[in-house]
Order: C-alpha cells, then sequence, then structure tokens
C-alpha cells in the first residue's frame, strides 16, 4: 500500500500493490457473483453496499481507509498510474503518459 494523489477522487488515496491489488479483485469477483445472483433472486433483501462489504472490509483492513465505494477501490492500483511528475510531484494518468495533466510538464 502507497499513499498517492487519486485523478478521479481528486485527493490523496492508499493504493493498492499488485499483491494487495489480487487479493482485492478476488473479493470484488467473489461479490459481484453475489450481486448477479441477487439480480436473479427477487427473494434477496440484501443491498448491493452489504452484498460488497467483504470487499470494502478487506480494503479497510490493508489500508485503514474507511467507507470507500467499492467501484472506487478497484481503480486505487498503483501500477495503474505512472511516475510522478518531477515538477509538481503527482502521478501520471497512465504508465504511458508524455505529460502531467496536473502541471503540464513534458515528461
Amino acid at each position: 500500500m502507497k499513499l498517492m494523489w487519486c485523478w478521479r477522487c481528486k485527493q490523496v488515496m492508499p493504493m493498492l500493490d499488485e499483491v494487495e491489488y489480487q487479493q482485492i479483485n478476488q473479493l470484488y469477483f467473489e461479490c459481484m457473483q453475489s450481486a448477479q445472483k441477487y439480480r436473479n433472486d427477487s427473494l434477496m433483501k440484501s443491498s448491493l453496499n452489504e452484498l460488497f462489504s467483504p470487499l470494502v472490509q478487506e480494503y479497510e483492513r490493508i489500508t485503514g481507509y474507511k467507507d470507500l465505494h467499492h467501484n472506487a477501490i478497484m481503480h486505487h492500483r498503483i501500477s495503474q498510474y505512472g511516475d510522478p511528475c518531477r515538477k509538481c510531484g503527482k502521478p501520471l494518468r497512465t504508465p504511458q503518459a508524455k505529460m502531467c495533466v496536473a502541471c503540464g510538464e513534458n515528461v
């Protein structure tokens, strides 16, 4: 886990390394299967937030960050971002980025 600027959240957030992300990704898959079953079974009374609570709880256990929406967790992966900008320090939006969107610095 590493604290990094998140472009979507517009704040510094805990980002997951690949080992942590694989754990979270597996939980997301399992929760998604539960959600699909929920859609097919009209008798279930669980909300989507309840169905994805194992994912949110594991992210909290790893990062200490509470109550993040399950979809937001999935884009908090270190490898999705580029190196820090040499001028402003924010990570580039992608590993392939040629320019920092925050300050306009060419990389």
